[in-house]
């Protein structure tokens, strides 16, 4: 049967009506997909800022911080966001930021290279991110060479534990340099006369020095002892010094206004002074009627402090005072109130710390600051002679410390293996 010719001629049409349809569907299809692609998600929003680090660290001062800091950038949900601006700048402490970070990263990201400021104390470091709380890192800057001052023995009057901690402060002002940590593992003391304290287990940095005040032998007979105990193998400088002292002397000392001076110059041969001089090879003629320290850089100092014709090659040590005093100070006849003589001056009268006796202490080996050096001249031939004079006839009210300087009994490496030496108590 043959279709009606007027049907066949709608076909055509039908087809194309259809076809129209379809592409107006699929433009309608394309117009929504287009309108869909067009809809964006908003970014996720930083949310907050995290730190590796808690509480505050310790650093050495004019030093980089280590291990170096580091932070993140988070959303709302605790992710990780990268490319966040962000500002890290040195808010406090004098310190310095280098090659810091400006954005933050898929992981977490070191703030830069923090250098501490050269004073010890508090330093911050503060990052900014807009839109949020600023973050601060906190770091105590500590000296290059640090003093562990730990009391043992009776309870210490705090006047004296004063005293005991500004010689410490002096200490390290005067040495600007680290020496090498030393660990401890059980390590016996009892050796050094420290009493009521066990065995160390710990790293050393720098020196620990262990200090007591107790009743001895009453006012004005010995005054006590100091000196270091242990030393390091490498470089033979202190490790644990120890300080023993009468408290009737010191209370004595406390009264009349000579306590710090005191004990600053007793701390300071916890360090070394006099108590290493023999083991570095710095003395000549000891014992003998003329001993001397050989030190270049001290004479150096004697020769600025005016001590031409007194350290022509050499430093003048002392001559008497039994072996507390001689060949382990300067010559009292010489260098009369300079601090590090076996004698202190009347009260009232200055007994400085000359850059002389500081730069004894690079001759040792270690790093040290002379500019905090206390003004001084050596005396002339005939204020020295005066000076002498006025002593020998008990006018001048200075006296012969009457200490007794300790050498160390052993050295220790740095893996904490002890070699012990034949100390001897002078």
């Amino acid at each position: 049967m043959l279709a009606d010719p007027a049907v066949l001629r709608l076909i055509p049409n039908t087809a194309q009506l259809l076809l129209m349809r379809m592409r107006s569907y699929s433009a309608a299809a394309i117009l929504l997909l287009a309108a869909c692609g067009k809809e964006t998600t908003a970014p996720p929003k930083p949310a907050s800022i995290t730190i590796s680090v808690t509480g505050t660290i310790t650093g050495v001062v004019n030093s980089a911080v280590i291990p170096t800091p580091t932070f993140t950038v988070l959303d709302d949900k605790g992710m990780m966001l990268s490319n966040v601006a962000v500002t890290i700048a040195v808010t406090s402490g004098g310190g310095s930021i280098a090659s810091a970070a400006t954005k933050s990263g898929a992981a977490a990201a070191a703030v830069g290279v923090w250098t501490l400021g050269a004073s010890p104390g508090l330093n911050t470091l503060t990052i900014t991110v807009a839109g949020l709380a600023p973050v601060v890192i906190s770091a105590n800057g500590r000296p290059a060479y640090f003093v562990d001052l730990r009391f043992f023995g009776p309870p210490i009057d705090p006047a004296f534990q004063a005293a005991f901690q500004a010689a410490a402060n002096r200490v390290m002002a005067i040495i600007t340099g680290d020496v090498p940590d030393v660990p401890l593992t059980a390590f016996d003391i009892s050796g050094c006369d420290i009493t009521g304290v066990g065995p160390l287990t710990e790293i050393v940095d720098d020196i620990i020095i262990y200090a007591t005040v107790k009743e001895i032998d009453g006012v004005g007979k010995v005054l006590g002892s100091s000196g270091p105990c242990f030393t390091r193998t490498a470089g033979g400088l202190s490790l644990i010094g120890v300080m023993n002292f009468d408290v009737a002397d010191f209370q004595t000392l406390k009264n009349d206004g000579r306590l710090n001076d005191v004990v600053l110059h007793e701390m300071l041969h916890t360090i070394g002074f006099g108590t290493l001089w023999l083991s570095k090879g710095q003395i000549s003629g000891a014992g003998t009627a003329a001993p001397a320290f050989v030190g270049a850089q001290a004479v150096a100092g004697c020769l600025a402090a005016g001590g031409a014709t007194v350290c022509p090659g050499t430093v003048p040590l002392e001559t008497t005072g039994g072996p507390g005093t001689r060949d382990v100070h300067w010559r009292e006849t010489t260098f009369r109130t300079e601090l590090m003589t076996g004698f202190i001056s009347a009260p009232g009268t200055v007994n400085p710390l000359s850059r002389m006796s500081i730069a004894s202490l690079f001759d040792l080996g270690y790093t040290v600051n002379t500019s905090v050096a206390d003004a001084y001249t050596v005396p002339s031939s005939t204020a020295a002679a005066f000076g002498l004079l006025q002593a020998e006839i008990g006018a001048d009210g200075s006296f012969a410390l009457n200490d007794i300087v300790r050498e160390p009994i052993g050295s220790v490496d740095t893996n904490g293996r002890v070699t012990m030496l034949s100390a001897r108590i002078k």
